[in-house]
Order: structure tokens, then C-alpha cells, then sequence
């Protein structure tokens, strides 16, 4: 008997063209994260907002998820991405983040999604809509103490607006390089 073939995926949304540049300039302009050599930046190319981590699901589970999140009815909506961030705390930066405010859809979306995947999704964290701009891979307080000071001012501005009209179900293939996402399925709102 042959194993069960399984894929790491999760459901979220993609950015678009004008997002993924206003992030670009983000990283290179404002947070100047190249001068930092233990943070590693996201590619724009590849940034989102997670909805759900399904984790390693199985490819016999993946047509009963799509059927799913076929299931989900919404309307699309607009949310302001503002305010640079860092999980978990500024003492302790693992990642720097751009900020949802005005996110009352994407949690309402959020739901609608944990809801129609009950029983095939892992626990569910709490939802903190955000995307990733870079991943802290050493800690160097002094370089850490300064990526704080320049993240802090940055902490309320206004990035841009992002319009939501669909999510989509995601392949992550993880590789030395970094991931690699694919999509799988698209849902229209």
C-alpha cells in the first residue's frame, strides 16, 4: 500500500500589484531592511494574508476543503492596511508585519472559513489579520534594538488600501530558498 501523498496549504489573499509595491518601497525605503542582516524580508512577490493554516493535508482531503470553501458566501470588501508591526513584542521581534485596521470583513471572512473547515483544520490561533514584511533569524540586540527604533514611528501610517474580492486556497512548498506558493483553487466573493 502505497503512503497518502500530502501538501502543506492554507487559505488566504493575495495582494495586489500596486500592494506588493507600496511594500517593496516599505522594506527598502522606510524600514531599510537590508541594513539589517539577521532580519530576512518577504518577497513582495509572494506576501499575503493568511486566513487558515490547514497544515499537511491530504490530497483525498483536498476535494471535500474546496467543496468547503465552494460552500462560502460573502460580499467583497476594502480594509486599510495601516501601521508597521512585530509579532510578538517589540523586546522580542520575530516578524515585522503591516497591519489590518477596519478588518471587520476579514475576521467576518476568517470565521466564515474556520467555520465551513471544522473538523479538517488543526486548532485554530487567534486571528490577527497581517502581512509579513520579514522574518527575524538571530537575535542581535543591538541590530534588534534599532530595527525598534525604526519600526516605532512607523507604527500608525497609512500603507494603503487593499480590495478583497476573492481568497484562494494555497499550496506552500517550503525549499532552501524560501516557499513557494501555488494556487489551487480561487473563491469569488
Amino acid at each position: 500500500m502505497m503512503p497518502m501523498q500530502s501538501i502543506r496549504a492554507f487559505v488566504g489573499i493575495d495582494l495586489d500589484s500596486e500592494t506588493r509595491e507600496k511594500l517593496h518601497t516599505i522594506q527598502r525605503d522606510r524600514l531599510k531592511i537590508d541594513q539589517f542582516p539577521s532580519v530576512k524580508p518577504v518577497d513582495p512577490c509572494i506576501a499575503h494574508i493568511t486566513l487558515s493554516f490547514l497544515g499537511n493535508i491530504t490530497s483525498s482531503k483536498l476535494s471535500t476543503i474546496t467543496e468547503a470553501l465552494s460552500s462560502i458566501s460573502y460580499r467583497p470588501f476594502c480594509v486599510t492596511l495601516r501601521g508597521i508591526g512585530v509579532f510578538p513584542s517589540m523586546k522580542r521581534i520575530r516578524v515585522i508585519h503591516v497591519g489590518l485596521s477596519d478588518s471587520e470583513d476579514m475576521k467576518t471572512l476568517h470565521d466564515l472559513i474556520v467555520e465551513a473547515l471544522k473538523g479538517m483544520q488543526g486548532p485554530d490561533k487567534k486571528f490577527d489579520p497581517h502581512i509579513t514584511l520579514g522574518r527575524v533569524k538571530r537575535n542581535v540586540p543591538t541590530e534588534l534594538n534599532m530595527l525598534a527604533a525604526t519600526i516605532a514611528p512607523l507604527s500608525t501610517s497609512v500603507v494603503g488600501y487593499l480590495n478583497v474580492s476573492s481568497f484562494q486556497l494555497k499550496r506552500s512548498t517550503l525549499t532552501p530558498n524560501g516557499p513557494i506558493y501555488d494556487t489551487l483553487e480561487e473563491f469569488r466573493l
